[in-house]
């Protein structure tokens, strides 16, 4: 019994698309998602503290977004013969699921219940919500454009 290897194709534009852009965003990830500042009382000049996308609830949806990033990478790994239209369709679905949390959550911080204290997204946050949209719109595209039938 012989094993063949697959013949391994190079990455389409999309594929290195949706590479650079889940790549962007596991870097992103680490910016700072959102603030927490104290005014008042005890802090005079006011304090602020600041959380990345992995606290909390929004690391399920960064998790589905790189796992989509895998599921793309792992087209040209399969080689040839390997159907693409499934796994486009399946990175689509996962990503499009994890920019939806990943939204939702950066709109719905916490509400700390404490005088003078307000949470508020930061500027990595914006980044990282520009970043996961664009990754799951590509994913969306490349999974319309794929040119085999759904059984």
């Amino acid at each position: 019994m012989t094993f063949e290897e697959p013949e391994y194709r190079p990455a389409s534009r999309s594929e290195m698309a949706l590479v650079v852009t889940g790549v962007l965003v596991f870097i992103a990830s680490f910016l700072p998602w959102y603030g927490v500042t104290f005014e008042g009382g005890l802090a005079e000049a006011g304090v602020t503290g600041t959380y990345n996308a992995w606290h909390g609830l929004t690391a399920a949806g960064l998790l589905l977004v790189l796992l989509s990033l895998v599921v793309t990478a792992s087209g040209p790994m399969l080689g040839e013969d390997a159907p693409s239209r499934p796994l486009s369709i399946a990175a689509a679905a996962l990503a499009a699921v994890g920019a939806v949390l990943v939204v939702v959550r950066s709109f719905d911080l916490p509400d700390l219940g404490i005088p003078g204290a307000t949470s508020s997204l930061k500027w990595g946050g914006w980044i990282l919500i520009v970043l996961v949209v664009l990754h799951a719109a590509i994913c969306v595209y490349r999974a319309v454009r794929s040119q085999e039938p759904v059984l």
